[in-house]
């Protein structure tokens, strides 16, 4: 069962924990209470409670992910896949799509996996040649789903990796505009535009062909150095215009 070509639509299966989102599982430092509350980011950020441990968690939206789904909706039919619970995919759902229009109930979790310890294409209900898979980790996918995937930057907004400090802590975020969700929206775009340029000539062989030739599951889509500031002149960028994207809605917290 597959995507009908004439829809003009192909799947894009997208993970959530550092590719459109970064949760903190642990507490604040005083540093990043500081820097947070001199920050304008706080509607891209969500306090949630967790219903199996009753501990508070926090959850900061990747910038650039409103539009970045609203856009790849119009191309793409979407899938949200996870590594995490059922429950904290949907409450993470709930944050990226509140009025269910990206994505309604097609949200996978580790519970509908069949390989232990990874993700496979044979529980998303479409023909894998009309797929893409938007991910930061390559190795929890199946081998065999590997070429359809593109491997996008790792967001890391709260933790510190290889002894460097966090966005959080240095008061930065990635950049909206040229950061690695628009372009990896970008490469999504020329994707789609080729596949139905092309699609009578090759068939539904050639989404693969595509991913293949341009390297785009091997691309790690970094670019530049991203890093925006949260305050000052940065920040008064931010909230005029907020660089082109749709500011979110106001924050929540999950029930």
């Amino acid at each position: 069962m597959g995507l009908m070509p004439l829809r003009n639509r192909l799947c894009l299966v997208l993970d959530l924990d550092q590719t459109l989102l970064d949760t903190k599982f642990h507490k604040l430092s005083p540093e990043e209470q500081t820097s947070l509350s001199n920050s304008p980011i706080k509607n891209d950020l969500y306090s949630w409670n967790s219903k199996t441990r009753g501990d508070t968690y926090l959850t900061k939206l990747r910038p650039c992910v409103r539009k970045f789904l609203h856009e790849a909706s119009k191309l793409y039919e979407m899938y949200v896949y996870t590594h995490g619970t059922r429950s904290y995919a949907r409450t993470m759902v709930r944050f990226l799509d509140p009025h269910g229009i990206y994505f309604g109930s097609r949200i996978l979790s580790k519970e509908d996996s069949t390989m232990n310890g990874q993700k496979g294409l044979d529980v998303v209900p479409v023909n894998k040649t009309c797929v893409v898979i938007l991910d930061d980790t390559e190795n929890v996918w199946a081998t065999s789903d590997r070429s359809n995937l593109m491997v996008i930057k790792r967001y890391y907004f709260f933790d510190t990796r290889n002894g460097t400090r966090s966005l959080c802590q240095e008061g930065m975020d990635e950049s909206v505009c040229a950061g690695p969700l628009s372009r990896a929206l970008g490469l999504l775009q020329q994707v789609h535009k080729s596949y139905f340029q092309r699609y009578n000539i090759f068939g539904e062989e050639l989404l693969g062909i595509l991913l293949d030739r341009n390297g785009i599951h091997r691309q790690k889509l970094q670019g530049i150095k991203d890093g925006k500031p949260l305050c000052d002149g940065g920040s008064r960028k931010r909230k005029r215009g907020n660089d082109g994207c749709p500011s979110a809605t106001a924050s929540k917290r999950a029930k």
